[in-house]
C-alpha cells in the first residue's frame, strides 16, 4: 500500500505541475509552436518527478527514523524491566578472611565483594569458586538490603569456577525469587545480553549491555583449559564475578566469572569478557546443593606442569609434550600404581596430554573408581598402566 500511495502521489504531483504550465503557456495572448509545447510539458514533467522523489524519500527516511526509535525506546524499556525483574535474585557477596599481620605489623582482614544469584528456594546461592577462595566467612546481601550470614557447601575447582553458598530461608523476611533459566544452545552470535551484578562501589547491583561475541569458547585459566564459555563486550568488572548473564527473554544463560587482560603473548586487550553456559553450570551447581559436592576423579595429583619444548629442554626431558609430575599425594592411585614425581603422564584414557588438552581437561572426561589406561614416560621409556580414580574428596 506505501508503494501504491507513493505513485497515486507522483502522478498527483505531475498531473498539477503539468496543469499549471499548460494552463499558463495556453493563456490568452500567449503564442507558441507544438515544439515548444512539447519541451515546455517535458520539463515540467522533469521538476514534478524530482520534486515527487525528493518528497517519497523525506517521507521514507522520516518513518525509517521513526521506526527504529521506537525499537530503541522499546528496547531499553525491555532492559530496565528485565533488570528491575532479575535483581531480585541478585544477591552481593561479602567476603572475608582469616586475619593476618602484614609486612609493617599492622593486622588486616582480607575482604572481596562479588556477586552472586538463588539457585532455589532451599536457600542455595551461586557464585564464582575464585572469589571465595582464602576467604572463610560470607555475608549475603539481598535485593532488600538484608543480611545473613552464609555457609560454603562446596566448589568445583579446578575443573570449573563453580562454588554454593547456603543461608537459612527460615530467617528472610520474605521467600526466595529463584529466577528464570533459559538454555545453552538458544544462545546466538550478536544477540543482545545484560550482565547483572555488582559495580564493586558499594554494595550494588547495576546493568550493563552488549553482545554474544561467541556463544560457545574456551579460555586458558591456570593449568585448565576452562571450556563452556560465552564471550561477550558487556562491560564486566572483578565485582560481577558470580553475577549473571541475562538474554532480553529475561533468562540467565551464564554466570560472569572471567575477565581477560591480555593475550597468551602478552598483548592488552579491552572489552572481553566470559560467561559459563548455564546447562553446565547448573549441573555442577544442584548436584553440590544436594549432595554436597560435584563427582569428580583423581590420582592424587597435587601438582604437575604441562610440557613445552622449552620445558621439556629444561628439564632434559626426551618427549616434549605430556604433563610433568611434580607432586603426588602418598595415597593417591597414582602413587599407589608406582608412579613418582619426574614421571610424565603422555595419555589418560586415550586422550593425548599436550597444550589443546591439558591434564585437568582429560581428568574432567573420566569417572571415578572406572579403571582407565595410562601411559607414563620415565628414563626414555614408555610405560601404559591400568589404574583406577578415586572419588575426589567433597
Amino acid at each position: 500500500m506505501r508503494h501504491i500511495f507513493t505513485i497515486v502521489t507522483v502522478s498527483a504531483l505531475i498531473g498539477a505541475v503539468c496543469g499549471a504550465v499548460i494552463a499558463s503557456i495556453l493563456s490568452p495572448g500567449n503564442e507558441i509552436t507544438p515544439e515548444e509545447l512539447d519541451a515546455a510539458i517535458a520539463a515540467s514533467v522533469e521538476t514534478a518527478v524530482e520534486q515527487a522523489v525528493e518528497q517519497a524519500a523525506q517521507r521514507s527516511t522520516s518513518a525509517l527514523q521513526a521506526q527504529l526509535d521506537s525499537a530503541v525506546t522499546t528496547q531499553q524499556y525491555r532492559i530496565a524491566e528485565i533488570f528491575e525483574q532479575i535483581s531480585k535474585s541478585v544477591v552481593v557477596i561479602d567476603a572475608e578472611g582469616p586475619e593476618r599481620t602484614n609486612e609493617d605489623g599492622v593486622v588486616v582482614v582480607p575482604a572481596a565483594l562479588a556477586t552472586g544469584f538463588v539457585l532455589d528456594q532451599a536457600g542455595h546461592i551461586v557464585t564464582a569458586a575464585h572469589v571465595l577462595e582464602g576467604m572463610t566467612s560470607f555475608t549475603v546481601i539481598l535485593h532488600n538490603g538484608e543480611r545473613h550470614a552464609a555457609q560454603r557447601v562446596s566448589d568445583d575447582r579446578p575443573f570449573s569456577d563453580v562454588a554454593v553458598l547456603w543461608i537459612e530461608v527460615d530467617e528472610t523476611a520474605e521467600p526466595l525469587v529463584v529466577p528464570s533459566f533459559g538454555q545453552s544452545q538458544t544462545v546466538q552470535a550478536g544477540e543482545t545480553v545484560l550482565a547483572i551484578g555488582n559495580t564493586l562501589l558499594g554494595e550494588e547491583i547495576a546493568v550493563t549491555s552488549g553482545v554474544v561475541s561467541d556463544p560457545d569458547t574456551t579460555f586458558f585459566r591456570e593449568r585448565y583449559e576452562q571450556d563452556n564459555l560465552i564471550q561477550t563486550d558487556a562491560a564486566l568488572n572483578h565485582g560481577n564475578s558470580g553475577g549473571v548473564l541475562v538474554d532480553l527473554d529475561g533468562d540467565i544463560v551464564g554466570m560472569t566469572a572471567v575477565i581477560a587482560r591480555e593475550t597468551h603473548d602478552g598483548g592488552f586487550v579491552d572489552g572481553v569478557g566470559f560467561a559459563i553456559q548455564i546447562d553446565p553450570l547448573l549441573e555442577v551447581a544442584r548436584a553440590i546443593a544436594e549432595d554436597g559436592f560435584y563427582p569428580r576423579p583423581t590420582f592424587g595429583v597435587v601438582n604437575e606442569r604441562l610440557l613445552t619444548p622449552a620445558a621439556a629442554a629444561q628439564l632434559d626431558l626426551e618427549v616434549t609434550e605430556g604433563s610433568f609430575i611434580i607432586e603426588l599425594t602418598r595415597v593417591g592411585a597414582f602413587a599407589q600404581a608406582g608412579i613418582r614425581p619426574g614421571d610424565v603422564l603422555r595419555v589418560l584414557n586415550g586422550v593425548a596430554i599436550n597444550a589443546e588438552t591439558p591434564y585437568l581437561n582429560a581428568l574432567s572426561t573420566i569417572k571415578p573408581n572406572v579403571p582407565v589406561l595410562v601411559q607414563i614416560h620415565r628414563g626414555g621409556e614408555d610405560y601404559q598402566l591400568s589404574i583406577t580414580p578415586d572419588l575426589r574428596a567433597p
